[in-house]
C-alpha cells in the first residue's frame, strides 16, 4: 500500500523534468545571437535582421544578397530550484524505501522463517526511516518550478540599401511546474505508526509474546512461527490505522498536486525596409506585419493517478486564439562602421487569458479564467560596430518583459562580439546580464563556420549559454544551418 502512494509522488516530481520557465524572451534562438549575450537590433544580419529589427534588410553587409536560414533550434533551462539534484536523491530514497518495504513483506509474509521474524522489528524500523527520509524530500522540492523554453524558426531574407524584404516563421513555447506537495503530515503518520509497530512487535504480551520470544531465542516451533506472524500482521494493521494514517489505497487521499504552465507562439511574418537619406544621414525604417496563434494551458493535477483524473484532457485547460500583430524598427548607420538600433516588438497591446475547468470537475466542465498572460510592446535599443575581421553590439532592454507566469519579470543588457577568421570561421562571447535579477546573468559562447563557395556561402553555427549560480542553474543551447547568396 505504500509503494503505491510512494510511486505516485515520485512520479509526480518527475513529471516536472519535462516542465520548465515561461516568460516570453526579447531575442529568438538564434545561435550567433546567443553566443553574443542576445543582442541584435542593431547588428547587420539579413538572416536574422526579421526576428531581431527588420530595418537591419536595408543596413546589411551589401556582399550578402540573399541569406537562408533552415532550421534555427534552441532550448533553454531555467531550475531555480536545483530540482535536478533534488530529484536525485528522491530517486536514491524512494529506492531505499522499495528495497526495505520488500524486506519487511517477506518478513511477515504467510511462511516466513523464524530468522526473518527476527528481523522484522529492526526492517520495520529502517522503513520508517526511510518514509522520513522521503518525506524531507519532498518537502525540498514543494513549490520549487522547473522550467523551460524551446523554439525553432525559419527566415528568408533579401537585403537591399533602398528595399529590403524578408519572410519567418517562429514557434516559441515554454513551461513550468511546480510540486505542490500537501501529503508532509501523512507520510509522517505513516513512519510514526510503522515505528510503533515495531517497538510494539518486540514487547507483546500474552501467548503471543511467548511464541515471539522463543522464536527470536531460536527455540520456537513452527507453531511460535505462525503465532508470531499472527502477532505481528494484526499490530502493524491495528496501529497503522490508529495513527490516522489514510488507507492508500484509495487514491482520493492524496492531496498533493501538480500545477502545470504553458504558452505556445507560432508566428508568420513579412518584413519589409526602406532606405533613405534624411537630413544628409543614412536610415534605415522597417516594419513586420505577423499573424500569430497563441495556445495557453494552466491545469493543477491531482499527484495520483485514480478517477479524479481518468478523463481530464488538455483541452480541460487549454485556450487557443488567433491575432494580428506587428514590430516595427528604425537603423541609423554612420560612416565609421558603427551602427544604433531601435526596435519596438508587438507593436499593439494585447492581453489573453489562461482558462481551466475547476478543481475535481469532471472533463468537459465549463472553464474558468485562472490568469492573464499580457502581450505588451516590447522596447530595446541597440549599438554596434563592425568591420572585415570583428563585430561588438550591445542592446539594452528599454521595458520590462512580463512573464507567463511563473517567472519573474526581466529586463537585459546584452553585450557581445564576434571574430572572423578570413570569413571561414567565428569565434563568438557575450553576456547577457538581468537589471531585474541578477541571479540570471548568464555568458555565452559560440562557433561559427562558413565555407565558401563560388556562388554561395554555407554556414553552421552553434551556441551554449548559462551560469553556475546556485539559485538559478540557466542552461541554453542552439544551433542553425543557413546559406548566404
Amino acid at each position: 500500500m505504500r509503494q503505491k502512494y510512494l510511486g505516485a509522488a515520485s512520479v509526480t516530481v518527475l513529471m516536472l523534468s519535462s516542465g520548465a520557465v515561461q516568460a516570453l524572451p526579447f531575442n529568438s534562438f538564434d545561435p550567433r545571437s546567443m553566443a553574443m549575450g542576445g543582442m541584435g537590433v542593431a547588428v547587420g544580419d539579413p538572416s536574422t535582421a526579421p526576428l531581431f529589427n527588420p530595418a537591419l534588410l536595408s543596413a546589411s553587409d551589401p556582399s550578402k544578397k540573399f541569406a537562408l536560414e533552415l532550421p534555427i533550434i534552441g532550448g533553454r533551462l531555467y531550475d531555480p530550484g536545483n530540482l535536478r539534484n533534488e530529484l536525485t536523491t528522491l530517486s536514491d530514497n524512494v529506492t531505499a524505501l522499495n528495497s526495505s518495504i520488500t524486506l519487511v513483506n517477506a518478513n511477515s509474509a504467510t511462511g516466513a522463517t523464524a530468522t526473518q521474524l527476527q528481523q522484522l522489528p529492526s526492517n520495520m524500523a529502517t522503513v520508517s526511516s526511510n518514509i522520513n527520509k522521503v518525506n524531507s524530500s519532498l518537502q525540498t522540492l514543494n513549490n520549487q518550478p522547473l522550467q523551460g523554453e524551446f523554439g525553432a524558426a525559419m527566415v528568408v531574407g533579401v537585403p537591399g540599401k533602398n528595399w529590403g524584404v524578408g519572410f519567418y516563421t517562429n514557434a516559441y513555447g515554454a513551461v513550468g511546474g511546480t510540486l505542490l506537495y500537501k501529503d508532509a503530515t501523512t507520510l509522517s503518520n505513516l513512519s510514526t505508526s510503522v515505528s510503533a509497530a515495531s517497538t510494539a512487535l518486540s514487547s507483546t504480551t500474552g501467548s503471543a509474546a511467548a511464541a515471539c520470544t522463543s522464536v527470536q531465542n531460536g527455540t520456537g516451533t513452527a507453531t511460535d512461527v505462525s503465532t508470531c506472524l499472527a502477532a505481528a500482521t494484526a499490530i502493524n494493521a491495528s496501529l497503522v490505522n490508529a495513527k490516522g494514517a489514510v488507507n492508500f489505497n484509495t487514491n482520493t487521499q492524496i492531496a498533493s498536486q501538480i500545477h502545470l504552465r504553458g504558452v505556445a507562439i507560432s508566428e508568420a511574418g513579412l518584413a519589409l525596409s526602406h532606405g533613405l537619406i534624411f537630413h544628409d544621414q543614412a536610415w534605415s525604417i522597417g516594419v513586420t506585419p505577423k499573424i500569430m496563434q497563441l495556445q495557453l494551458f494552466d491545469a493543477y493535477l491531482a499527484a495520483n493517478n485514480g478517477s479524479s483524473t481518468s478523463n481530464v484532457t488538455g483541452s480541460d485547460y487549454l485556450a487557443k486564439y488567433s491575432t494580428l500583430n506587428f514590430d516595427m524598427g528604425a537603423v541609423r548607420d554612420f560612416e565609421n562602421g558603427w551602427r544604433s538600433g531601435l526596435v519596438v516588438k508587438n507593436v499593439v497591446p494585447q492581453t489573453f487569458d489562461f482558462k481551466s475547468i475547476g478543481a475535481g470537475a469532471t472533463s468537459g466542465s465549463a472553464q474558468s479564467v485562472t490568469g492573464t498572460l499580457s502581450l505588451n510592446p516590447q522596447v530595446r535599443a541597440g549599438l554596434s560596430h563592425e568591420n572585415a575581421w570583428s563585430t561588438v553590439g550591445l542592446d539594452v532592454d528599454l521595458t520590462k518583459n512580463d512573464p507567463a507566469g511563473m517567472e519573474n519579470q526581466s529586463q537585459y543588457v546584452a553585450l557581445g562580439g564576434e571574430l572572423s577568421a578570413l570569413g571561414w570561421a567565428q569565434l563568438r562571447a557575450g553576456y547577457r546580464a538581468d537589471m531585474v535579477n541578477a541571479a540570471r546573468n548568464v555568458a555565452s559562447l559560440g562557433l561559427g563556420i562558413s565555407p565558401r563557395f563560388p556562388y554561395f556561402k554555407p554556414h553552421f553555427d552553434l551556441a551554449v549559454a548559462g551560469n553556475t549560480d546556485a539559485t538559478t542553474k540557466e542552461l541554453g543551447a542552439s544551433l542553425r544551418f543557413g546559406m548566404n547568396f
